[in-house]
């Protein structure tokens, strides 16, 4: 939602500027115009004294005057039709972006790289184009053109943060981690507080790199820029879980669950510490919450059937499990754990 709003908020400043050049043009036409009207005013003058006879140093003067204001408004003519044809480039870029825009929100992409193209073949120098144009490319799944849209941009501008935090999102996806890590700094550079340019670093770290700590230190600073961001609280509290700083972990995902209480991640993520450390029925409790918000939640099923299990309520258990195994990701070990609990004499299990 609130990338949204900042995609807004740029398309609006870029409509403005587009706008203010205009009205700029505008008034220095106005301007022109004004200046063309006092020198034929004065060349009017001039013919009426040059009508009535004057004497030769007089008459040769105006004559010299005359033909400098007509120099003059010759070049005002060409400053006038360069202002014309500057407005109706500018019209014309701007038609071709909203048309873009128009049809980028309508799901018309092929349409709106069209357009977008049309505007660039006017002005190849418009940055908020290239950025809209490598949106549409990454949508049509096109990354490599993508890429090179979003490059255009930065080019063109090097101070757009959301250009080379789209650039970043490409290259994670791409599984090119390091360069969308030093991408996703350039965003920060740019804008100190894009806290969820911390937060994709973050998630490279936590994934790709398997660096808890460095992951942790992004996660940390994307909440503290936004206290409200439930996605870094919760990658938070899963680097702290790998870390082994359960408590830490634990006050994360509450901090994820008090911002987004209908989210069944952090109650699942809590389930997974509590079987840890032994609180089975914290565990079983933070599980059911999770399957309360997605139900037949595979991995909360699970763990809500590890917990009732060691508190051997081994029909309730059974019941849990059957739900993790109708995902084909956990069949395997959920099936494990109901052959263990209905051969408990065989394996030792009371």
């Amino acid at each position: 939602m609130i990338m949204l709003r900042s995609k807004k908020l740029l398309f609006w400043i870029s409509f403005i500027l587009i706008i203010l050049i205009a009205f700029a043009a505008v008034a220095q036409n106005q301007d022109l115009t004004q200046k063309k009207k006092a020198k034929l005013q004065r060349i009017n003058e001039i013919d009426a004294k040059l009508a009535a006879g004057l004497p030769p140093d007089e008459d040769a003067k105006l004559r010299k005057e005359r033909e400098r204001l007509v120099k003059e408004i010759k070049e005002i003519d060409k400053a006038i039709q360069a202002d014309v044809e500057a407005m109706k480039k500018i019209n014309a870029v701007k038609k071709a972006y909203n048309e873009g825009n128009t049809a980028l929100k309508q799901g018309q992409y092929e349409l709106a790289l069209k357009h977008y193209n049309e505007a660039l073949a006017l002005d190849s120098t418009f940055a908020k184009a290239y950025y809209a144009k490598g949106f549409v490319l990454k949508r049509l799944r096109k990354y490599k053109q993508a890429i090179e849209s979003y490059k255009a941009a930065i080019r063109h501008d090097p101070t757009y943060d959301e250009a080379y935090f789209a650039l970043g999102k490409i290259l994670s996806n791409l599984n090119r981690p390091d360069e969308a890590i030093q991408t996703y700094e350039k965003a920060i550079e740019y804008d100190p507080n894009n806290y969820k340019a911390y937060y994709e670093i973050g998630l490279l770290y936590l994934r790709k790199k398997k660096m808890y700590s460095k992951a942790a230190e992004y996660f940390r600073k994307a909440t503290q820029i936004n206290p409200n961001y439930h996605l870094a609280f919760n990658s938070l509290g899963i680097a702290l879980t790998e870390m082994g700083k359960y408590d830490d972990a634990i006050l994360a995902f509450e901090s994820a669950i008090a911002i987004k209480e209908n989210w069944e991640q952090p109650y699942y993520r809590l389930a997974v510490i509590y079987n840890k450390i032994g609180q089975y029925k914290k565990a079983k409790e933070a599980a059911l919450n999770a399957l309360k918000i997605r139900k037949n939640y595979a991995p909360a099923a699970y763990e809500a059937g590890k917990a009732a299990k060691e508190m051997k309520q081994y029909n309730e258990a059974i019941k849990y499990f059957r739900i993790a195994a109708k995902d084909r990701s956990w069949r395997r070990a959920a099936n494990y754990e109901i052959d263990l609990i209905q051969n408990r004499e065989r394996y030792g299990i009371e």
